[in-house]
Parts: C-alpha cells; structure tokens; sequence
C-alpha cells in the first residue's frame, strides 16, 4: 500500500464516519482499483483533515461521482473531536470538501449516520434526502437481546430451529447460487448483485478477517438461506442475503439474521441492518427489535446535460413499469 494510501486509511480508522466501506481494500473489491477516488482536504501542517471517497466516472458531460456498489455508506469523512468547536469545524471541512470536489457534472451520496448536519452542503447546491436503516446498538446481553425481538421474529426463528435448521459458516458459491433463485438468472431479470462482484466482496473480506457468510441448512444438507455479514471495529452489518425460493418459509433467513446478531454481540459490536425502503424489507428487519437511524443521500447537478439526461432517464423507466 502506498503511503497516501496508508495515510487515507489512517483517517478513515479514526473518522466518526469512517466505516469498513471507506477502506481502500473495500473500495478496491467493490468499484476496481483506479475505479474510485478520495479528494483530500489538508490543514497547513499537510495533514489530512476531511475526506470525500466516491467512485468516478468521467463522462464528456464531466466527472460524475457516486457511490460503490453494495456499499451502503460513502461521502464525507470529517476529523474526529468534540467541544465547543466542534460545529465550526464540520462546517469548514464540509465547505472546503465542497470546493474540493469542483468541477464535475453530477454527485451522489450516501452519507454516514454520523454525518447529522448537512447544512454546509446545501449552501453549495446539494439536496438532501433522508433515508433509514435499523440498528441494534447494544446486543451484548443475548437473552435481552432476544426478548427486543418482535413475536414475528421470534416465532420464524423458533421454526427454523424445530425443523432442525443449523447454521455455519458456508462458501461465497453457496451465497451465490440462492441469489441466483432470487433474483432470476441476471441476463433475463436485470437485478441482483453480479456474481464476480460478490465473489470479489468475499475474497476481500476473508482477506481481511471482516466477516464471513452463514448457511441455514436443514438435515439432508439442503441449502435453505445464506446471508453475508461484515463488520469493523464498531459495527457488524448484515450486506446480502438470499433464500431457496422453495423453501422460504422454514425460518431460515430470520434464524440467520439471529446467528448475526449473535456473533456481533458475542465481539461487542452494534448491529446495522443495512436498512432498505422497500415496505417487505422494512418490516423483515424492524421484526428484530432495533431502532431506526436516518442517514443523509445528497445529491448536486451541476450539468445541465446529466440533468437532463438523468430525467430522460427517469421518465422512460416509469413509462416502462405503466406499460
């Protein structure tokens, strides 16, 4: 690793927002190495104080920079502290990131929770949107823990383990071939995560000991559900998972979102859901008794070439779900 690399790590470690996701080796495994970019603000010293990573894409419209896939928290990273000063200095690290990123065409943003104050981006054209996920952030206490459960939860998860389910730690083709059932065979259906992707994802995560997949099998060695967790210092989240679609209805996936919960209790870390907006998601993961925990997705336009073709783009795919 080279030493600016080292030194944007560093930082990331240390950031309030930094998470798993800012890391080179994930942003390396998820968007290609040369696929992505952190544009830098420094003190007078040199040292580095803010950060913005995002994934690039020059376009002849200009730069357009977004987020990585499966990667569900980007954007600023700030420099860690508190007192008094503290809002001062979010506001000048945002403004200068703001200017930093100048020009490009289009930014979108997936902020971390721990970014609470967007106001600074605002005054440089961006809009915001509030989004959720769901989070646990004590699991330490199992038995507590399981008790915050919905009875919903509870009883899938009671299912699963009376058919005889076990769960253990299984390979990323098992993960691989139920997304397959899940979302079609990509080539037809245009949705799902791409098989190399997660098979990069996995690679990496192995490497750097951040996590692991799960399988809910039952007594004949069936696959039922796999699911892939990852985690840092601070968080374990749960990433993607995927069920046999004959056999959704034992329990298996609500047996191995516990398992997860379980194992990040039992290494003292919060619990993210990863939080989706679709309504059957939402409500899969409120079953686990967390709370929920808005997060910022801002965006700024600049081109009025991507502006359009960005709406042109919109307006066709509405036209096709009517139809």
């Amino acid at each position: 690793m080279s030493e600016p690399e080292a030194a944007y790590d560093d930082f990331v470690a240390a950031s309030p927002q930094g998470t798993l996701f800012c890391r080179s080796w994930w942003l390396d495994a998820t968007a290609g190495p040369g696929h992505w970019r952190h544009t830098d603000v420094c003190d007078e010293d040199g040292r580095l104080v803010a950060t913005w990573p995002a994934v690039l894409r020059q376009t002849r419209h200009g730069d357009v920079l977004t987020g990585a896939p499966l990667t569900p928290y980007l954007g600023p990273l700030l420099s860690a502290g508190d007192g008094r000063q503290r809002r001062a200095r979010e506001v000048d690290q945002l403004e200068r990131l703001a200017e930093a990123l100048r020009p490009y065409a289009h930014v979108d943003a997936r902020c971390s929770p721990r970014l609470d104050y967007w106001a600074p981006l605002a005054w440089h054209g961006f809009s915001q949107t509030s989004h959720y996920t769901w989070r646990l952030e004590d699991v330490a206490d199992e038995e507590a823990t399981f008790a915050r459960l919905q009875n919903s939860a509870r009883r899938q998860v009671s299912k699963a383990q009376r058919l005889g389910l076990t769960t253990a730690k299984g390979s990323v083709e098992d993960l691989v071939a139920l997304l397959r059932q899940t979302f079609g065979r990509q080539e037809e259906a245009g949705s799902g995560p791409p098989d190399e992707l997660v098979r990069r994802i996995a690679t990496a995560v192995d490497a750097h000991d951040a996590g692991e997949i799960l399988v809910a099998r039952d007594d004949a060695g069936r696959a039922h559900s796999a699911a892939m967790f990852v985690r840092d210092e601070s968080t374990t989240w749960y990433l993607l998972g995927a069920s046999d679609t004959e056999l959704r209805s034992s329990g298996s996936a609500s047996l191995l979102m516990w398992e997860g919960i379980r194992a990040a209790g039992a290494r003292g870390t919060a619990f993210d859901f990863e939080g989706s907006m679709l309504r059957h998601l939402e409500r899969f993961v409120r079953n686990f008794g967390g709370e929920p925990v808005s997060y910022s997705i801002v965006r700024h336009t600049p081109s009025l070439q991507w502006r359009f073709r960005a709406t042109g783009g919109r307006l066709a795919h509405r036209a096709l779900r009517r139809a």
